[in-house]
């Protein structure tokens, strides 16, 4: 022990910033004052196009909707289809109100103690609001897209998954006696030959028809 005091620890000598550090504050408190401005464009972009997306959608749901469903076989699934379709058109609804108050949000008031602090923080609430309403924006507009397209391909399926009807030859037939029938032909399960479900005996002749002749008065 000397008495002598420990020597002062050395300090790290101080390492200046880039040459070009206030020219990074001074964009980065641009970027911080514009954001509001960004996300409300960025927003209103947002809604006009979900806006025409929605336009399109319902003039295909009410002009060729009802053509459509008629062509799906299962009436259980044509209820699915609807109860879709309105889904869609509320997802798509709510998209685009939640976009239009991401887009205009809430009006900046001053008041007697406004400052550059009272307007700092008033950007960062509203940006802050406007985000959260720009993403429930795109989350229902993505959604309401999905729906759409779970309609469609529902639709799709069905139609392809249906048994293709086999249209009915229709002919005149002429048996034995010389009696005509027309009508459309078939055959019974033990492969005899049917007029209009009626079964024929000994067929003379068979003429096929796109219509039958009207009777003679």
């Amino acid at each position: 022990m000397t008495g002598q005091p420990p020597p002062d620890p050395q300090s790290r000598p101080h390492r200046p910033g880039p040459p070009d550090e206030a020219e990074w504050d001074k964009a980065a408190v641009t970027f911080a004052t514009e954001q509001l401005t960004r996300v409300r464009a960025s927003a209103t972009t947002w809604t006009g196009t979900v806006g025409t997306l929605l336009g399109l959608f319902g003039a295909v749901a009410i002009i060729g909707g009802p053509t459509k469903l008629t062509d799906v076989p299962s009436p259980t699934l044509r209820w699915i289809i609807v109860s879709l379709i309105t889904s869609a058109g509320i997802l798509a609804a709510a998209s685009i109100v939640t976009g239009v108050r991401a887009a205009n949000g809430a009006t900046l008031r001053t008041s007697d103690n406004w400052s550059g602090s009272a307007y700092r923080a008033a950007v960062i609430t509203n940006t802050d609001d406007a985000l959260n309403w720009l993403r429930r924006a795109r989350w229902t507009g993505l959604a309401a897209a999905l729906t759409v397209f779970t309609i469609g391909l529902l639709g799709l399926i069905s139609v392809a998954a249906q048994p293709k009807q086999k249209t009915a030859t229709t002919a005149v037939i002429v048996d034995q006696t010389g009696t005509a029938a027309c009508g459309p032909i078939g055959r019974t399960a033990k492969g005899q030959l049917t007029v209009n479900g009626t079964p024929i005996g000994n067929v003379r002749d068979i003429t096929p028809v796109t219509a039958c002749p009207a009777p003679s008065r």
